[in-house]
């Protein structure tokens, strides 16, 4: 049975489950920790395919969802708080997430048209962005509003019988994504923070003031501080099951570096909009995958800027990026 839903026993008592989701990363892992209080880590998108595929394995583990004291969810995208709400309505207790996720767990659809003007500037073109609003439409059904919320800080301790977890800040991915470290053990259940064979994409982000969240250059932070605490081994929210952090620093760090020589190669031809860019570097891309590269091209422009190696200027409403002078 437990292969059939392909359980994992991670630590004693704590269970890693696979949930399906209609997106191209696949299935989603999420955490179960069967110990008091009984807590879910992440909880899939709100479909039927993935509410029947979690209630089973649940019923597997023994536990019906409103014994379920708090729903831990690493950061505010779809396929991991996507079934919250129903969750809740089941009979799940508190739904914990960073305030820096607010937005997006209680209003989804604003988090993303506020978006729309700024993809604009970055050059993505009319019918880009009505395939942008289409999205929106598409996906409402898998990630329901949350009504309410509760703060979950950086530092805080959470305790079980025989558990004692970290929560740490990691902006970048998202800005209110979180990890969960056993500091004791040196292990971490770390979302869409770190993989080993896969680049973590920091999503472009636009605060309701207008801000924009600088998604890639957080996120390097972040993973820097993330190496300091001496953690081994993570459980991340998707492909692998398990990772070794020493190894996944490294591989990050030659797909980084190959990364800017690329861009650096086909900015030395001349300035781009950040949608050119895409295009030059993903041309046989779907429109469905253009939020999710765009935002990587941004993310890694910022990084570019800060080394001072590109520039940004505006012209005629559109953001154009070009080789600072002598930089290649």
């Amino acid at each position: 049975m437990a292969e059939k839903f392909r359980l994992h026993e991670i630590r004693p008592g704590i269970f890693q489950l696979e949930l399906p989701t209609p997106y191209p990363i696949g299935p989603v892992y999420v955490y179960l920790i069967k110990k008091d209080p009984i807590t879910l880590i992440d909880v899939g998108v709100n479909s039927p395919e993935s509410l029947t595929a979690l209630r089973k394995q649940l019923q597997h583990l023994g536990v019906k969802i409103n014994q379920i004291e708090r729903l831990l969810i690493t950061h505010g995208h779809s396929d991991h708080y996507g079934a919250a709400q129903t969750l809740k309505e089941e009979g799940a207790k508190a739904v914990v997430i960073h305030p820096r996720d607010w937005d997006k767990v209680t209003d989804r659809r604003d988090y993303y048209l506020r978006m729309k003007p700024y993809l604009a500037q970055m050059g993505m073109p009319s019918d880009y962005l009505e395939y942008f609003v289409k999205f929106i439409v598409w996906e409402t059904p898998y990630a329901r509003d949350l009504e309410e919320v509760q703060n979950l800080r950086d530092g805080e301790l959470l305790f079980w019988e025989d558990l004692k977890l970290e929560v740490m800040h990691t902006p970048g991915h998202s800005p209110g994504h979180v990890v969960f470290l056993c500091p004791k053990e040196k292990w971490a259940i770390t979302g869409d923070f770190i993989f080993t064979h896969i680049t973590p994409d920091p999503i472009l982000d636009i605060t309701p003031s207008g801000y924009r969240t600088p998604s890639m250059p957080l996120h390097m932070e972040s993973l820097k501080r993330l190496a300091a605490r001496g953690i081994t081994s993570f459980f991340p929210g998707h492909r692998e099951r398990k990772g070794k952090t020493e190894a996944a620093l490294k591989e990050m760090k030659k797909r980084m570096k190959h990364k800017r020589e690329n861009y650096l190669e086909i900015l030395a031809k001349g300035p781009l909009t950040p949608f050119q860019l895409m295009r030059r570097l993903y041309p046989t891309s779907r429109k469905g995958e253009a939020f999710v590269l765009l935002s990587e091209v941004i993310g890694r422009l910022d990084l570019l800027e800060i080394d001072e190696a590109v520039i940004s200027w505006r012209e005629a409403g559109l953001i154009f990026y070009g080789l600072k002078e002598g930089k290649i």
